[in-house]
């Protein structure tokens, strides 16, 4: 029998966080509520943002030679375009501007590069204008016509437009109904998919670390950080190198659309890059577009549309981009509604709970923001699943402050039913692993026709764990023994959404489903951790050995996603080393990664290893870890206060 504890159900969110501010332990002499059976025994002291800790020794030396006052994000930026023939003054530190209108040196030459460098000049001539007889952005109607004729976009795309307008529509059914809902206190629709509910807390080290959030863990401060650029030598060279610039220079953008990105790599020329390019509008979900001022009359939404406006496009690229565009209807919603309710507070304590799994699943699949690659996923279920699972895996990072910012689309708390109870944690962990492990043969490899899916869904942990943003590494530090527990789990099984849960969410066990049989050998490291060397062999993958062989692995990536997170937890370093380390190596290890990529093309020489190193960070437990350590973001604050808020976008 499950022991839990939630919050008082009469209560509602708002009235609990302004009477109380905590949610504490009756162990506790400040604490009536949580009993706590666990301690987890971990003082990092309080810290600033992960974008701000990662350029402190930067910053240092800036400061001392010429006062340079370090910006966490942009402020004020313009657009590419409206500088094109007038380049800004820029003050040394003044971060880059969001410029989109630029192409690796990789594809000089080609149509692709032809076209941006057309609309630049037609923007900085015209501001704000558009390429006459041109493809015209219309969400609206781009889904309207694919309910009403998929076929309209090429008979052998139909089954993909059915479902791409199935999903959006389902996801936005569902923000009808939590807007319903939000505001009312707990309760669920009408229809019973949805509702706000308490969040189950359980007397375990979770809870336990959930409780540290309550006491005011960091002074109450998120270290999630905002939209930021990366200064180090080693990124600006690689900049240089491949040409990067703009957009390209933060890593947010960087990592996301133009590392991992990359990795499914469904073309070998121009056509990659402008699908790279799609994913740009994933980030209009941040708000970027609204949050940063116009220049001359181009706006940042307005030059992307006019690159992804691109004349006699391949069929395909066309269909993506409807994929796309389609999306971004789900978006417009879900924006205008967090905009109508971001000055109302939260507390950190409740969440989402649906009822419906494949209804959940498609509003997730939207919410994903990944449709550039949906062309490539297999159609029916299995695809609708990947794309569900290119926002799950990335979830794991973002209990904690989803949780502070009652954000609707955390997979998780969806597969948890609204639960942080350990037992109910391991239960989700235990089948994200399932449903990624499905992309996988039993001799452990990648499966031909899941390719692109499961290399769209690994993509998504190096973006975690190098835009500068998701402070992941602190999390693992909190909660890295916790990965011992996870590991314990059977993590070999395999299976489909509905392998794993029935109609209602209830976690089930597939049956007759493959497992895997993971090939690994000893692969020798040799690293230097607070002036402390460390040597040994960790057992893995034997395509990641293979790579590290050939080089096209570095093995420097392997020991900061793998090594040192494995020496945390085996109690060879602190966690106060550990946190201190990555730190330190954070922006060399981002430029490494992205090296590696480009330098290889993201060829299946490089997307595997890299993709089964991801694997073995799941295998290992060490997600479960960086989930339960995000707990300590479980504090009152805002919903949607990780966004920026244009206040006259509701009207």
């Amino acid at each position: 029998m499950k022991r839990y504890m939630e919050w008082n159900p009469t209560d509602s969110a708002d009235a609990h966080s302004r009477r109380t501010g905590s949610f504490l332990s009756d162990r506790h002499p400040k604490a009536p509520g949580i009993r706590l059976l666990d301690h987890v025994d971990c003082d990092l002291g309080v810290q600033k943002p992960l974008a701000e800790r990662v350029h402190a020794a930067e910053r240092s030396c800036a400061e001392s030679r010429q006062g340079f006052r370090f910006n966490a994000g942009p402020t004020g930026l313009g657009t590419s375009a409206a500088r094109m023939f007038r380049p800004a003054a820029a003050e040394p530190a003044a971060p880059p501007r969001l410029d989109v209108l630029w192409t690796r040196k990789r594809v000089a030459g080609s149509p692709l590069a032809a076209h941006v460098d057309a609309v630049r000049r037609r923007l900085a001539d015209s501001p704000g204008s558009h390429r006459p007889g041109g493809w015209v952005y219309d969400p609206e109607a781009t889904l309207a016509a694919m309910k009403s004729d998929p076929t309209a976009w090429g008979a052998q795309f139909t089954p993909w437009m059915m479902e791409c307008a199935e999903m959006v529509e389902h996801g936005r059914d569902l923000l009808g109904q939590i807007r319903e809902v939000r505001g009312k206190g707990f309760g669920f629709t009408a229809s019973g998919q949805v509702g706000l509910a308490p969040l189950k807390v359980g007397a375990d080290p979770v809870g336990a670390m959930l409780a540290r959030a309550r006491l005011g863990e960091n002074a109450g401060q998120s270290t999630k950080s905002n939209l930021s650029t990366c200064s180090s030598p080693e990124w600006a060279a690689f900049m240089d190198e491949f040409g990067f610039q703009g957009v390209g220079a933060y890593p947010n953008f960087a990592s996301g659309a133009w590392g991992g990105g990359m990795m499914p790599a469904v073309y070998d020329d121009w056509r990659q890059d402008y699908v790279a390019m799609l994913i740009y509008g994933f980030y209009l979900e941040y708000n970027i577009d609204t949050a940063y001022a116009e220049t001359s009359g181009n706006s940042l939404t307005h030059e992307i549309l006019s690159l992804w406006d691109m004349p006699d496009m391949p069929a395909d690229l066309v269909a993506r981009r409807a994929h796309v565009e389609a999306d971004l209807a789900f978006f417009d919603v879900k924006r205008r509604d967090e905009a109508d309710a971001h000055q109302s507070v939260t507390s950190g304590l409740a969440t989402w709970v649906y009822r419906d799994r494949d209804t959940w699943r498609d509003m997730k699949a939207a919410d994903s923001g990944y449709f550039t690659y949906h062309l490539s996923f297999l159609p029916n279920h299995a695809g609708r699943d990947d794309m569900m699972l290119t926002g799950a895996v990335a979830d794991w990072a973002d209990i904690g402050p989803d949780l502070r910012f009652q954000e609707c689309g955390n997979s998780i708390l969806a597969m948890t039913r609204g639960s942080v109870v350990m037992e109910d944690l391991l239960d989700a962990y235990e089948r994200t692993v399932w449903m990624v492990n499905a992309h996988w043969t039993e001799t452990g490899e990648i499966r031909p026709e899941r390719y692109a899916a499961c290399t769209a869904v690994m993509a998504v942990p190096p973006w975690l764990l190098t835009n500068h943003r998701h402070d992941a590494w602190r999390y693992y530090a909190l909660a890295a023994d916790l990965s011992h527990i996870a590991e314990r789990r059977d993590l070999y099984a395999s299976g489909q959404l509905a392998d794993c849960y029935t109609e209602d969410l209830t976690p089930t066990t597939p049956v007759d489903t493959p497992r895997i049989d993971v090939p690994r050998r000893e692969l020798p490291f040799d690293v230097e951790i607070d002036g402390i060397r460390h040597t040994g062999t960790v057992r893995l993958h034997t395509v990641i050995c293979d790579a590290v062989a050939r080089g096209t692995l570095p093995m420097g990536l392997v020991e900061y996603e793998f090594v040192v997170p494995w020496l945390l937890r085996e109690g060879t370093i602190t966690p106060a080393a550990f946190l201190a380390h990555m730190d330190r190596a954070y922006c060399r290890h981002f430029a490494q990664f992205m090296r590696a990529g480009h330098s290889s093309d993201f060829k299946r020489s490089f997307s595997e290893p890299m993709s089964a190193l991801i694997m073995e960070q799941y295998w290992h437990g060490m997600y479960f870890a960086i989930g339960a350590g995000s707990l300590v973001e479980a504090q009152p604050d805002a919903i949607a206060g990780d966004r920026a808020h244009d206040e006259t976008s509701s009207s």
